[in-house]
């Protein structure tokens, strides 16, 4: 899918976010939010290009539920420009968020796959499909309520003995509540692996 330069500009990107969990922030001069500063999540910093409201919202619904996967390429490009702008080493691998086998063989594919193909070829860095699976058929997220939805995922993955990379980029395609991706972030540091950063294309506020 493209867009015309004009309905690129319209969407909601985010200006001013929490370096820890890429929560929109409206104090420019301020990097974390105040959740962040009382209770650290166990990553090095999220990186989110838009806010998950209209119309990122369909367009994200339509790639995810409805085969429309040349949205991943553009969804995957704009994330691209936005993790330029940040300083520091790129990760050394790419894992996108798993799905379970069976919700995979319904939907047909994984749109965090797909979304992390553009990314790779743009920054030149590989993405792991094997070592991270998801060994809990858990509800969907989506459906629960926020105070509900960590331990709906909890050890829902497992990480492989076989994964040496020091430095790991989760990528989804929305992140809400962080609960998945916060829970990945923990198996993979306490499979040995030094840094997390996650990458996600829209960013939500829980209610």
């Amino acid at each position: 899918m493209c867009l015309c330069d004009a309905c690129l500009n319209e969407l909601p990107y985010i200006k001013s976010a929490c370096k820890s969990c890429g929560l929109p922030l409206n104090d420019i001069h301020s990097d974390k939010c105040g959740s962040c500063v009382t209770t650290p999540p166990p990553v090095h910093q999220a990186i989110s290009v838009l806010h998950y409201d209209s119309p990122v919202d369909y367009l994200i619904k339509h790639m995810k539920y409805h085969n429309q996967l040349s949205i991943a390429e553009l969804l995957g490009k704009l994330l691209v420009d936005k993790i330029k702008e940040f300083p520091g080493d790129l990760p050394e691998q790419i894992i996108p968020v798993p799905l379970h086998v069976e919700r995979l063989k319904r939907r047909g594919y994984n749109q965090a796959i797909e979304i992390a193909r553009p990314i790779s070829r743009a920054l030149n860095i590989p993405i792991n499909l094997t070592d991270c699976t998801r060994v809990k058929a858990t509800a969907p997220q989506i459906d629960l309520p926020a105070s509900e939805r960590g331990k709906n995922i909890k050890n829902a993955f497992e990480i492989s003995t076989h994964l040496k990379s020091r430095h790991i980029a989760i990528l989804d395609d929305v992140m809400t509540t962080g609960s998945t991706v916060w829970e990945i972030a923990d198996t993979l540091l306490a499979s040995g692996v030094e840094q997390v950063d996650v990458w996600t294309c829209a960013r939500a506020t829980v209610s």
